[in-house]
């Protein structure tokens, strides 16, 4: 009856164990980050086909100035979510807005989505700037156009 008891009981751990790798496993990864860790991420990982810089303003704001390689999409259009499930969950995504607002929403649209490896810029691109890192176009420069001295 004891060994009855025991055997059950390891069972039942046994199966906790697995349930619980499973979730964690199925858990997106998630991180709110500094501009400054922003930065870093975007040094490390800027340039390589599974990382996306992921901007979330509105085209006119995007056209003003953006992190170096970010694309735009925009999450006030009302295709914005279609646009979003298209995207690769398989890739790593850096996101972020004006202040931090839009992004979190995003952020959080992606996870329903099942994204899995996120990074929230939650400062803002305004926080970007005041800590003086750079923003395409740099000044002067037209949407589109291209800067010589890169990153």
């Amino acid at each position: 009856m004891r060994l009855r008891r025991l055997i059950s009981a390891w069972m039942a751990l046994l199966a906790l164990a697995v349930g619980a790798r499973v979730l964690l496993a199925a858990a997106p990864a998630v991180m709110d980050v500094t501009v400054e860790q922003a930065r870093q991420v975007i040094q490390a990982q800027g340039g390589k086909p599974d990382f996306v810089i992921l901007d979330v303003r509105t085209p006119e704001e995007f056209a003003k100035g953006r992190l170096p390689g970010a694309v735009n999409l925009d999450i006030q259009v009302p295709h914005f979510q279609s646009r979003l499930a298209a995207l690769d969950r398989g890739k790593t995504y850096l996101v972020y807005c004006r202040t931090g607002n839009r992004s979190a929403r995003a952020i959080a649209a992606m996870t329903r989505l099942g994204f899995q490896s996120l990074y929230h810029m939650a400062e803002g691109i305004l926080r970007w700037e005041k800590m003086g890192y750079p923003l395409f176009p740099p000044s002067g420069t037209v949407a589109g156009g291209s800067h010589p001295g890169g990153y």
